[in-house]
């Protein structure tokens, strides 16, 4: 193989004459095709932040809300707690009424039977005084004797 500089110095040629004619016809197109694929780029990627920010604040509100919503359930259990415990006070306070009631009425019954438990035996006492007498002094003792005995005896 020959090396002949002719040929080297028209396949110069050619290529800078290739250059210069591509550079006319090629340069506008390329460097218009490379400025619309960068203003495009730089759309997408101001689209992007756009939709970013717009997601971050959605975030923010749902964050927002979830902690208003959080809030309002402790609100409700404290709420709910307060009626809870001033009703078991109020249950409380009502069940320690009615034993009140139900130990004074049961005093109250107490106090009456042991009258009444009283009377009877005075009664029985009186009775059992009549019947001695009567057999002591062998006669009989009119009701009226029978209650002044009782009386002097129980007064006495």
């Amino acid at each position: 193989m020959d090396f002949h500089p002719e040929d080297v110095i028209i396949s110069l040629i050619n290529i800078v004459i290739l250059f210069v004619l591509l550079r006319l016809i090629l340069w506008k197109h390329v460097v218009r095709f490379l400025a619309e694929r960068a203003a495009r780029v730089r759309g997408e990627m101001d689209d992007v932040e756009k939709q970013r920010r717009e997601v971050e604040a959605l975030n923010d509100d749902y964050d927002k809300k979830i902690g208003e919503i959080e809030a309002r359930g402790q609100d409700m259990i404290r709420e709910s707690r307060e009626k809870a415990n001033k009703e078991s006070e109020r249950i409380i306070n009502e069940t320690q009424e009615k034993a009140k009631e139900i130990i004074s009425d049961a005093e109250a019954r107490i106090a009456e039977d042991k009258e009444q438990a009283i009377e009877d035996v005075q009664l029985e006492v009186a009775r059992l005084a009549t019947d001695m007498a009567a057999r002591i002094l062998k006669r009989e003792v009119s009701a009226e004797d029978n209650s002044n005995v009782a009386d002097e005896f129980f007064k006495g």
